[in-house]
C-alpha cells in the first residue's frame, strides 16, 4: 500500500505506507518559521510532544515550490530509521494499491537531478505516478544541515 501525493499540477507520487506513520493537515500558524535555512525547508512544528521539520517535497524534487503564503499545508509524516520527516505536499489523494513488479525503473525516464529520489514509477489509470524514496528524501542535500536524526 502506499500514500498518494500531488506534488504539482501534473504529478502525482506516491510512498510507502511502511515508511508513513500519518496524513495531516496542518494549519500554517502552527510552523514556526527558522531565518536562514534553505528555502525547501518551511520550519519547525510540534506533533504529540516532538519537533518535527517540515520540507517543501515538490521545491526539493525541484518541482515549483508550494505557496508560503498558504493558510495550512497537507503534510505527510514519514518516519524512515527512526528518523522522523515532515514532507508538505499540494495535497494528499489517499491510498493506493498495486504490485511492486508494476514499478518501472526510472533510470533514463527522469531528469537525472530527480532520479536520486525515485524508486520508479508506474502507469495507474493512465497517468504516470512517481514511486519515491523516502530514504532518499530524508537524506536529501539540501537537509543535511538540518538535526532532522535527533
Amino acid at each position: 500500500m502506499f500514500l498518494r501525493l500531488k506534488l504539482d499540477e501534473q504529478t502525482s507520487a506516491v510512498v510507502p505506507m511502511l515508511q508513513t506513520q500519518e496524513a495531516i493537515v496542518l494549519p500554517a500558524g502552527r510552523i514556526s518559521v527558522i531565518p536562514n535555512l534553505p528555502s525547501p525547508i518551511l520550519g519547525l512544528f510540534n506533533r504529540r510532544s516532538s519537533l518535527l521539520w517540515l520540507v517543501d517535497l515538490p521545491e526539493i524534487l525541484g518541482l515549483e515550490p508550494l505557496d508560503r503564503h498558504a493558510h495550512s499545508y497537507d503534510i505527510a509524516l514519514l518516519n524512515v530509521a527512526n528518523v522522523p520527516l515532515a514532507v508538505a505536499v499540494r495535497s494528499i489523494q489517499g491510498v493506493t494499491r498495486f504490485a511492486q513488479e508494476q514499478i518501472e525503473s526510472p533510470i533514463g525516464s527522469f531528469n537525472p537531478a530527480f532520479t536520486p529520489y525515485l524508486r520508479g514509477w508506474i502507469l495507474q489509470a493512465k497517468e504516470l505516478v512517481l514511486v519515491l524514496e523516502p530514504e532518499a528524501i530524508i537524506n536529501a542535500q539540501v537537509l543535511n544541515q538540518l538535526t532532522v536524526h535527533s
